[in-house]
């Protein structure tokens, strides 16, 4: 069997104009990510990350801290398979439709993008109505589209490394909770519900082979919880 690790990206810029980059904590995260796998003598053979520069910076960071500690790690390489949806796109399409159709959401409209908690209250049923609404996005994929590109890139990164492997691949919450979905058979409305508890660098293992793969551990945060402070535990 193999090990398939997936890493969530450090906590984002939420509320500037450039959400895809890490904040000042999500590079803290990362930081003590690479700290964690090398207390406990992890090893990867292969490394990916999706495209997205938070993506990219999370694994940039774990992997400098790696390597000033003297550990060879591998180069790492570039998987589209495992970029975020589109949510801007998905907000932008959906959250007037949907704000019609609840006059309750006035309130957290007017804070949508000040208030986390008013977003996240959105956010979830916006994304609930892309999942279950059947509606067809121009310019947007839809959820199933989504869920197989991410089973794409998982195919092909346990065709690529076989037997006894250790991969590590940093991405997002989308496609973690895709791969949740691939592993366990959850419903897509099941899948809506992990996403929300991934925290930033949290890491989700699979084990796998030729045939099928499963899940062994999700959304393990040691690394954060032994730093004893609830401010580094962040979801977005």
């Amino acid at each position: 069997m193999s090990t398939l690790c997936l890493i969530r990206h450090g906590q984002a810029s939420f509320g500037t104009d450039h959400y895809d980059r890490l904040s000042e904590r999500g590079f803290i995260q990362s930081e003590l990510l690479a700290r964690y796998l090398l207390k406990i003598d992890q090893k990867f053979d292969t490394i990916y990350a999706g495209e997205m520069k938070r993506q990219i910076d999370t694994a940039e960071k774990v992997l400098s801290c790696c390597r000033e500690a003297g550990r060879a790690v591998p180069a790492l390489q570039i998987l589209p398979e495992f970029n975020e949806y589109d949510s801007k796109g998905i907000l932008k399409a959906l959250v007037r439709d949907l704000a019609k159709d609840d006059p309750g959401m006035e309130g957290d409209m007017a804070l949508f993008y000040k208030d986390k908690k008013a977003f996240q209250r959105i956010f979830e049923k916006v994304i609930l109505r892309w999942i279950t609404g059947g509606k067809e996005i121009p310019g947007v994929i839809s959820w199933q589209e989504f869920r197989e590109r991410v089973a794409r890139g998982m195919r092909k990164v346990m065709a690529d490394n076989g037997r006894g492997k250790a991969v590590l691949v940093f991405t997002s919450g989308g496609p973690i909770s895709a791969a949740f979905q691939m592993a366990t058979g959850i419903s897509d409305e099941g899948t809506l519900r992990v996403v929300w508890h991934i925290v930033n660098t949290s890491v989700s293992s699979f084990i796998y082979n030729a045939e099928q793969i499963s899940m062994t551990s999700f959304n393990n945060r040691a690394h954060l919880d032994l730093e004893k402070n609830s401010s580094l535990v962040t979801y977005r």
